[in-house]
Formats: C-alpha cells, sequence, structure tokens
C-alpha cells in the first residue's frame, strides 16, 4: 500500500525480465486482477494500480500496454517501468511519476525514423493536431489549440509521455512551431513523409460473399454489426465491475468504398474494402463474409492494420456505418493502381484544400 495526501494506492507488480508483448499483457492483465481485488478487501476508498516492471521498455512495448489498458481497462491506473529509469503511468495523480528514463541504458530510438515519426498513436496525434484544417464531418478528433503536450495527450487522450515524444520528434525534424500554440508547419514535405510511411506493407485478405445481395450489401453488413455492438455492455461499463474482457472488433469502411461514403466516388468498379482491427472469422461469419475460395473471387478486401488507433479513432459515421475519415483515405488511395492519384487529387482539391495549402505548408 502507499499513500500520497489522503489518497491511498494499492500497488501490484509484476516483473518480468523478457520484455515480450504476449509475456507483458498476461502480467500486466494478472496484476490489474489482483490489485482490484486488493482494494475490494481493505477498508475505506483505495485506488488499485496495476504495475508491471521488465528490463526495457521499447517504444513498441509501450504503445502495445497502452492501447491494451485503453481498450480493456481504461479507468484502471497503470504503471510501466524498467531499469534504465523509464517510467509511464497513467491514473489520477500520478503524472507525476513519469520519466523518459537514462539515455544510455536500454536500445536507444532512432528519433530521425519515420517509424517513430509515423507511429500508430503519433499518426494519431498528427490528426488531432491537423483536425481543424479538416471538415468535421470528415474527420472525428478535438478541434482546439493546444500549448503544449500535456493539452494535446489531454485531448487526443494518450499519454503524457507519448506526447511529450510526439511533440519532441515533430519539432526536432522542423515540421512543429510552439511560439504559443502547437502549429503544423513545413505541410506538404510532412504529407510526403507520411504517404511514404503510409506505403508499408498491408495484411489484406480477400473475402466472398457466402449469400450475395444488393451493390450496398457491404455497408448494410457492417451497420447491422455494429448495431449489435451497440446494444452490449461497454466496455468501460465491464472495466468499471472490475471484469477484464474481449474488447470489440472495431471496423470501419476504407479506400474507394469510404470515399464513396463520404462524398467522393470517382473509381468505378473496384471491390470494396473493409478495416478490422484484428482477423476473426466469427466476425466475419456475421458480416456474412467467407475468407473460403475467395483468393481467385474476391468480393472484398479485409485490411487489418499496423495504425489501428489511428484509423478507428478518427473514423466518422455515416447513416449508422463507420467510415474511414478523409485524411485515411487521401492517404491510401494516393498509390493505388485502380486510378488511386486521380481519386486522391479530387480529395485534395475538395476536402483537404486548407490543410494542403495553409500559409504554414
Amino acid at each position: 500500500m502507499a499513500q500520497q495526501g489522503n489518497q491511498k494506492y494499492i500497488v501490484q507488480i509484476k516483473a518480468s525480465s523478457e520484455a515480450r508483448r504476449d509475456r507483458a499483457v498476461p502480467l500486466l492483465s494478472q496484476a490489474i486482477l489482483e490489485a482490484q481485488a486488493a482494494a475490494q478487501r481493505i477498508p475505506g476508498p483505495a485506488i488499485p494500480v496495476a504495475v508491471l516492471a521488465v528490463d526495457h521498455v521499447s517504444k513498441s512495448l509501450a504503445e502495445h500496454v497502452q492501447a491494451f489498458v485503453e481498450q480493456n481497462a481504461p479507468n484502471m491506473a497503470v504503471g510501466l517501468i524498467d531499469a534504465s529509469g523509464f517510467r509511464m503511468f497513467r491514473g489520477p495523480g500520478m503524472e507525476w511519476l513519469n520519466s523518459a528514463g537514462s539515455p544510455s541504458r536500454g536500445v536507444p530510438e532512432k528519433p530521425s525514423s519515420p517509424g517513430y515519426l509515423f507511429s500508430d498513436l503519433n499518426q494519431w496525434m498528427l490528426k488531432v493536431l491537423l483536425a481543424k484544417d479538416v471538415p468535421d464531418s470528415m474527420l472525428s478528433a478535438p478541434r482546439k489549440q493546444y500549448e503544449n503536450a500535456s493539452q494535446l495527450a489531454e485531448a487526443a487522450q494518450v499519454s503524457v509521455m507519448s506526447a511529450f515524444r510526439f511533440v519532441r520528434q515533430l519539432s526536432s525534424e522542423g515540421f512543429l512551431e510552439d511560439n504559443e500554440f502547437l502549429r503544423v508547419v513545413r505541410r506538404e514535405a510532412l504529407l510526403e513523409r507520411w504517404l511514404a510511411a503510409n506505403q508499408q506493407r498491408v495484411r489484406e485478405i480477400p473475402v466472398r460473399w457466402v449469400i450475395r445481395g444488393s451493390n450496398n450489401q457491404l455497408a448494410v453488413a457492417v451497420h447491422a454489426y455494429v448495431s449489435r455492438l451497440a446494444r452490449k455492455p461497454s466496455p468501460n461499463k465491464r472495466a468499471a465491475q472490475g471484469l477484464l474482457s474481449k474488447a470489440p472488433n472495431r471496423i470501419c469502411l476504407g479506400l474507394f468504398a469510404a470515399a464513396e461514403a463520404l462524398g467522393f466516388k470517382f473509381v468505378h468498379g473496384s471491390l470494396p474494402h473493409l478495416y478490422l482491427e484484428r482477423l476473426d472469422r466469427e466476425v466475419l461469419a456475421q458480416l456474412g463474409l467467407s475468407m473460403e475460395d475467395a483468393r481467385h473471387q474476391a468480393d472484398a478486401f479485409v485490411r487489418i492494420p499496423e495504425n489501428a488507433e489511428a484509423i478507428f479513432r478518427a473514423a466518422v459515421e455515416r447513416h449508422g456505418v463507420p467510415v474511414a475519415d478523409i485524411l485515411q483515405v487521401w492517404l491510401d488511395v494516393s498509390h493505388h493502381p485502380a486510378r488511386g492519384k486521380d481519386q486522391a487529387k479530387i480529395i485534395a482539391q475538395r476536402a483537404l484544400s486548407q490543410l494542403l495549402n495553409g500559409k504554414d505548408a
């Protein structure tokens, strides 16, 4: 037990010498359950805190743990620490514990790495910074001005450490000014970098309809799927009850199907794309889709994204159907062989002109 002022904390620590994702999540889950159980046994109010300690926290491990907690136990106080002094805490009154650690220990990050600048959460935060220059009906994100990384973290619902690293990286590469507010500059060069990073191989699975229906069959199936999810208890409610369960599989239309849903239909005859957070045959069956014998007679493609947070957090809704945001669509179709450049050009002219042609570009 720990105490700060009148606030009590019940801390459960799990340690592992292997900084692997498949070890980290089970240990952290156990720590969460044990901390919650211990807090219920003591008299008076106390905040349960689950802490995972490993030899070295890599950037990918920190992001994976953070995404797991945000999806499965968003109301839980959690900490991630390593031997170099790195500390990442989220919870009421715990931000002061955060520390980047010693740069001399572990594997150093490469600040100039495009993969780091355009990691999943970084892409999401970049969308948050650019959102005010994108129509609000085409990108779901807060639209404010941010004085510092802490305000950006609060708006984007990420850890202060993640926002601090992102702001520092963006600024060090000359893409951010922070005279009064954080302002993205040199946008043309930044978007070129973003496009290049977005061309990494995406896991794409051909699927076919079990029973073929109307032309808008995919949108109808997605609408039915999200309607069923809406009737189930929310992850936040289950977390508040101390229950850890598999988070719902997030979903949205992508690429040309998303462009059409957003009012920018240009390419005709292309197969629709569907973003699915993780491959799940049960979800495909609920949608009426199958992977069997689909390679040579596909009706659609399912994409499993590496940047799930950037895609699903920014997705918008059209007639009850989640749709990838217009900036994501522009990124995805720009190098698509099916007249993708032409589609991207129309989106840039009609939806992203303020973002692309800003005075600070």
